[in-house]
């Protein structure tokens, strides 16, 4: 059966998510999400134009080269701790600039939802199972989070910089890539298929056809069948966790704040959970643990605090 190209852009529907108090911090109420992606195909969806200088071939030109800035790098974004994003922490609102909101909300994922089947799992572990494309901006932009998130549980190996294409209302957004790395965890199992590469497949190719890009990853039939039931339209980026509940599309991080932000920038925008940037990063990783602890029963305590165990997820 012949697939649809992936789309990326997905809808974003504003909802309420309490953080109950926590010692020294009051409790919050936020309104998630900072705006409406409309869901189109990518064909239509990203009917968007890539420069001509996106369409020479490479996956990464410019960022951390050497060995130890790449490490150092790693280290940073791998070891961001928990609760930055607790109740209290100014959030950027969608109508606000970059820097200098006057009233502020929680952000939190709003594209979690509950699913049922049998549990998803691996080497006896619950399984996360992500589907990406390193062409996808909100796939480049989720990645961020979801590292933070996912180090909390176990240790990635191998990871690489990435970049998406510059389209012509998205910029290219510096990231990283999960084709070639090694996640090992005591409590979780993570299977990432990044599908397509950020390279056209020539110099003619439609850069706004999923399959004009070089192949990375297939999904196996098991695969195929779970990423079919539960995103009906196959978009990226997608998350399963062990079959308990999926995300489809990325967490309400404004596409502009990542705009001309180098990977050293982003990573350093970790820990400045007032700013615009960082904020949105950090609640969206702490909203991914929530979940994640849900999955391994709220260990090792130190990724699933109290205030993380006692959120009120959307489902």
């Amino acid at each position: 059966m012949s697939e649809p190209d992936d789309a990326d852009v997905i809808e974003q529907v504003p909802r309420q998510v309490n953080f109950p108090a926590v010692p020294g911090l009051r409790a919050l109420r936020g309104v998630t999400g900072t705006g409406r992606r409309r869901i189109v195909a990518i064909a239509a969806a990203c009917a968007l134009i890539v420069t001509a200088a996106t369409l020479v071939t490479f996956r990464l030109t410019e960022g951390p080269r050497t060995d130890p800035a790449l490490a150092r790098l790693v280290t940073e974004v791998t070891t961001v701790p928990v609760g930055t994003s607790a109740p209290g922490l100014p959030v950027l609102p969608a109508s606000a600039s970059a820097d200098g909101a006057s009233s502020w909300t929680l952000i939190v994922s709003n594209t979690l939802s509950p699913v049922s089947g049998p549990p998803l799992t691996g080497s006896g572990k619950p399984e996360v199972f992500y589907v990406a494309t390193e062409y996808c901006p909100y796939c480049a932009m989720e990645n961020w989070p979801l590292i933070v998130a996912l180090s909390r549980f176990g240790k990635f190996t191998g990871l690489a910089t990435s970049r998406s294409p510059r389209f012509e209302h998205i910029a290219p957004v510096d990231s990283w890539t999960f084709y070639g790395s090694l996640y090992t965890s005591r409590y979780l199992f993570f299977v990432p298929v990044e599908r397509y590469s950020n390279v056209l497949v020539n110099g003619e190719a439609n850069p706004n056809a999923g399959r004009s890009y070089r192949v990375l990853q297939q999904l196996t039939p098991a695969q195929k069948a779970l990423f079919a039931k539960y995103d009906k339209s196959r978009a990226t980026p997608f998350l399963d966790f062990g079959n308990h509940a999926v995300e489809i599309g990325s967490g309400a991080i404004p596409s502009q704040l990542m705009a001309g932000k180098s990977w050293t920038q982003i990573a350093a925008a970790l820990r400045q959970p007032k700013t615009g940037l960082g904020a949105a990063l950090l609640a969206e990783a702490d909203s991914l643990t929530a979940e994640l602890c849900v999955l391994t029963g709220n260990r090792p305590a130190s990724a699933c605090p109290a205030f993380l165990q006692n959120a009120e997820l959307p489902y």
